[in-house]
C-alpha cells in the first residue's frame, strides 16, 4: 500500500511537471544543461548582466533609473551555476526593463563567516548564492540606515536542471508582478 502511494505521488509530480513545461517558453534544456557546468563568469559572458564590485555597487544600484536584479555567487559552485544559467535567460528577455549586476563573492567554496558578516552587513544578503531585487524604477530608494539599503525581494532557492523550467516561469511572474509595476 505504502509502495503504491509513492509510486502514486511520482506519477503526479511527473505529470504537474511535464504540464507546467508545456506551458514555458521554449529553451533548449540541453544548452541549459550545458551551461550549468561551466564557471558563473562563462555563463554571464556575453549577456547583459554586469559584474558589480564593492567600490561601485551603491553608485550602480541607487542611480539606476530602472529596477535592479544583482545576483551573489560563487564562480565554481553548482548551486550558483545553476542559478547563473536562469540569470542569464531572464537577463536576456528583460534587459530593456531592468538592469542585471552580478557579485563574484569568492572564486571556490562557501564564503567564509567573516566574509558572510561583511556581506550581510553592507548589503543584507543572508547566503551565497542569492538574489536581490531593487524596485527602485522611481530613482528613488528609501534606506533603513545608512550602509545599506535594504532590498524589495530577496532569493535565495535555486533551481535544479530537473524543474529548471518552472523556476524560470515563476520568476518571470514575479518579476511581471512585482517589479514591472
Amino acid at each position: 500500500m505504502i509502495r503504491d502511494k509513492k509510486l502514486f505521488f511520482l506519477l503526479c509530480f511527473f505529470v504537474f511537471l511535464s504540464t507546467t513545461c508545456l506551458h514555458a517558453d521554449e529553451i533548449d534544456m540541453s544548452r541549459v544543461k550545458k551551461l550549468s557546468k561551466m564557471p558563473v563568469t562563462i555563463i554571464l559572458d556575453k549577456v547583459p548582466v554586469k559584474e558589480v564590485k564593492n567600490d561601485n555597487y551603491w553608485k550602480l544600484v541607487k542611480n539606476s533609473k530602472k529596477p535592479v536584479i544583482v545576483m551573489f555567487y560563487t564562480n565554481n559552485d553548482q548551486n550558483s551555476q545553476n542559478l547563473a544559467t536562469l540569470i542569464r535567460y531572464i537577463a536576456l528577455e528583460y534587459s530593456s526593463k531592468l538592469h542585471f549586476y552580478c557579485f563574484k563573492v569568492t572564486d571556490k567554496g562557501k564564503p567564509h563567516p567573516p566574509l558572510m558578516k561583511k556581506m550581510e552587513k553592507l548589503y543584507s544578503l543572508d547566503k551565497v548564492p542569492g538574489v536581490l531585487f531593487y524596485d527602485n524604477d522611481t530613482g528613488k530608494i528609501m534606506l533603513e540606515k545608512e550602509q545599506y539599503t535594504i532590498p524589495t525581494f530577496k532569493e535565495y532557492k535555486t533551481p535544479g536542471m530537473m524543474i529548471w523550467k518552472i523556476f524560470y516561469k515563476k520568476v518571470k511572474k514575479i518579476i511581471e508582478e512585482n517589479i514591472l509595476d
